[in-house]
C-alpha cells in the first residue's frame, strides 16, 4: 500500500530575509529527501499559533517559537516539533539558532584586521539574541585585550515584547544613540545586534552630524538586502547561513517523524560571511601612504598586481612602505595582497556560481591550480570544499605566495 507523504506545517515568517532563507533550506531538503505535503501560510514572526493548527492532522511542525506559551500549545498536539528561532530552550522541542559566538568572532576578526582600536555594540537589552551577541562580542575582543563600549538602552520586561515592537521602540532612542556616540573615541567600529538596529544607528549618525564610515564604521547582522541597501551609506552585514539552518532543521524533523530520540539543547549554525558595503568602507589607519596602498590593492586585485605596482602607486621605496605596513598593520605588503586575494576568492565562491577559472582571474591569481594550491596551504581545504560547506575560513598568516 502506498504510504502518503508526511504532512508538515511551517510556522515561519516570510516577511524577512532570515525567515525566507530558512524556508529555502527546508524546501531544498524536501526536494532532495521528500516529498512532503507542506502547509506554509504567510505570516509575521509574532503571528502566534494559528487556530487551524488545533484541528490539523499532521505529522510534524517547524516553527519560530517566541515563548513558552506557544511551545506548550505546540507540544499539546503530540507530534514532533522543531524550533528555528532558538531564543530559548523548550523542554521536548529541539532548536536551531545562528551561532552568536561565531557571529562575534567574524565581526571582531574583521574589525581587528582592519586596524580598529575602539569598539562598540548597540542592541536591544533584554532580547535574548541581542544579549548573546553582545556578550560574545565582548568576550572575543577581551581575548585581544580590547574593551567593548555598549549603548545601554532601557532594559525590556521579561519576557520582552515581540521583536517588531522592540524595533519600533528603538526608533525613539536614535537621539540618545547619537549623544552616546559623540562621547566615544574615534574611529569607532560598531556591531549592531541586527540590521534594523544598525539602520537606526546610521540614521542617528546622519541626523546628528557623525560621519559614517569615517568616524564610525557600522556592521549589522542578517544581511537583509532591502534594509542594507536602503541605509545611507549602504550597510555592511553578517549573512547567517539560514539555508543550512533550514535544511538541518528539516533533516532533524524527518528523523523525529521516523521515531528518533530527541537531541539535547540548541544546535548552533555558524554564519556564512560578511557582505561588505559602504558603512565600513574606510581604512582606520592614520598613515595616509598605507591607506592609499590598501585601497589600491583592494581596487586592483583582478589586475594581477604585484608589490612593485603597489610601490609605484604610492611613490615610496620598498623599505619605507614595508616599515609602514609592519608598524601599522603588523604585516607585509605581499602578505596583505595575498590576504585580500584569498578573501575575494572566498567571497566569490560562497556568493556566486562562477567557475574556478573565473574566480582565479577576478582574484588576480594566475590559474585555477594556483588558487587550489593556496587554499590547501592556508585553509587546509579545496575551493570546492569551501563552496559546498560555506566554511568560515581563517585569514592566511603573513608569508609568501
Amino acid at each position: 500500500m502506498h504510504k502518503p507523504p508526511p504532512r508538515v506545517a511551517l510556522l515561519i515568517e516570510s516577511s524577512r530575509t532570515y525567515g525566507r532563507g530558512i524556508l529555502r533550506g527546508i524546501a531544498r531538503y524536501a526536494r532532495a529527501e521528500g516529498p512532503w505535503s507542506v502547509f506554509s501560510p504567510e505570516r509575521e514572526l509574532h503571528g502566534g499559533i494559528p487556530g487551524w493548527l488545533r484541528t490539523w492532522r499532521g505529522d510534524g511542525i517547524i516553527a519560530r517559537i517566541e515563548d513558552r506559551r506557544a511551545a506548550r500549545e505546540l507540544l499539546r498536539l503530540q507530534i514532533p516539533v522543531v524550533d528555528v528561532l532558538g531564543s530559548e530552550r523548550f523542554a521536548g522541542i529541539p532548536g536551531f539558532d545562528t551561532d552568536a559566538a561565531a557571529v562575534a568572532a567574524l565581526a571582531a576578526d574583521y574589525f581587528l584586521r582592519a586596524g580598529y582600536q575602539h569598539f562598540a555594540f548597540c542592541g536591544y537589552r533584554g532580547v535574548p539574541f541581542s544579549d548573546r551577541r553582545e556578550d560574545e562580542f565582548s568576550r572575543q575582543l577581551a581575548r585581544h585585550g580590547r574593551r567593548l563600549r555598549v549603548f545601554t538602552s532601557k532594559v525590556l520586561p521579561n519576557p520582552p515584547p515581540h521583536i517588531q515592537a522592540v524595533e519600533r521602540a528603538g526608533l525613539e532612542t536614535e537621539q540618545a544613540i547619537a549623544q552616546w556616540l559623540k562621547k566615544q573615541p574615534r574611529p569607532l567600529a560598531l556591531l549592531a545586534c541586527n540590521d534594523i538596529r544598525a539602520q537606526q544607528v546610521l540614521n542617528a549618525c546622519r541626523a546628528h552630524g557623525l560621519r559614517t564610515p569615517e568616524d564610525i564604521a557600522v556592521m549589522g547582522v542578517d544581511n537583509d538586502d532591502v534594509v542594507c541597501n536602503l541605509c545611507s551609506p549602504s550597510l555592511t552585514s553578517i549573512e547567517p547561513d539560514t539555508d543550512r539552518l533550514g535544511y538541518a532543521a528539516a533533516a532533524l524533523l524527518a528523523r523525529l517523524m521516523r521515531g528518533a530520540a530527541l537531541p539535547a539543547g540548541i544546535t548552533q549554525i555558524p554564519p556564512g560571511r560578511i557582505v561588505e558595503r559602504g558603512s565600513t568602507d574606510v581604512v582606520p589607519v592614520a598613515d595616509r601612504r598605507v591607506v592609499a596602498a590598501l585601497r589600491f590593492i583592494r581596487d586592483n586585485l583582478g589586475a594581477g598586481i604585484s608589490v612593485k605596482d603597489v610601490l609605484a602607486h604610492t611613490g615610496r621605496s620598498r623599505t619605507d612602505l614595508e616599515n609602514r605596513f609592519r608598524r601599522t598593520l603588523k604585516t607585509t605588503i605581499r602578505a596583505e595582497v595575498l590576504r585580500q586575494r584569498l578573501g575575494r576568492a572566498r567571497q566569490l565562491l560562497q556568493a556566486t556560481d562562477l567557475n574556478l577559472a573565473q574566480i582565479a582571474k577576478r582574484a588576480g591569481l594566475s590559474t585555477p591550480a594556483h588558487l587550489c594550491r593556496l587554499f590547501r596551504r592556508h585553509f587546509k581545504m579545496t575551493p570546492n570544499d569551501c563552496r559546498r560547506a560555506g566554511a568560515e575560513l581563517r585569514p592566511p598568516a603573513a608569508g609568501g605566495q
